[in-house]
Formats: structure tokens, sequence, C-alpha cells
């Protein structure tokens, strides 16, 4: 029970190879004026890096280092 927080990530990727890996069907992706086929697989990966990205620098921003 001490690294909890180790399990819980764990299991929450495997959650997410879990889904993915159900999706891996090709999709039409349009951005903007852009467009193109990609299998779900990718989009889902893309969207997972760049929550966590957003997560990661939003927790730099909110909590920064004490100065001394």
């Amino acid at each position: 029970m001490r690294h909890y927080k180790l399990w819980l990530a764990g299991g929450l990727i495997a959650l997410l190879v879990l889904f993915a890996l159900q999706n891996i069907s090709d999709v039409e992706l349009t951005v903007l004026f852009w467009s193109f086929h990609t299998s779900r697989i990718v989009v889902i990966g893309a969207s997972f890096g760049l929550g966590a990205a957003v997560g990661w620098l939003l927790k730099a921003f909110w909590h920064p280092r004490s100065r001394r």
C-alpha cells in the first residue's frame, strides 16, 4: 500500500492501452484545413500525450519552486 500512486498510474495506463488496442480502426482526422487518415490508436496516444504535457506544464506554472 506504500506505492498506491504508482499502482494507480499503472492501472490507468493499462486501461488506456486496452482502450487503444480495441480502437485500432482507421479514422479521418480533420484539423482546420487539413484532413488525413490515421488509426484511432495514434489519435488516442497523441491526445494522452498532449494532456500529460499540458498537465505537467500547468503544475510547473502553478507550483513554482521557492526562491531563496
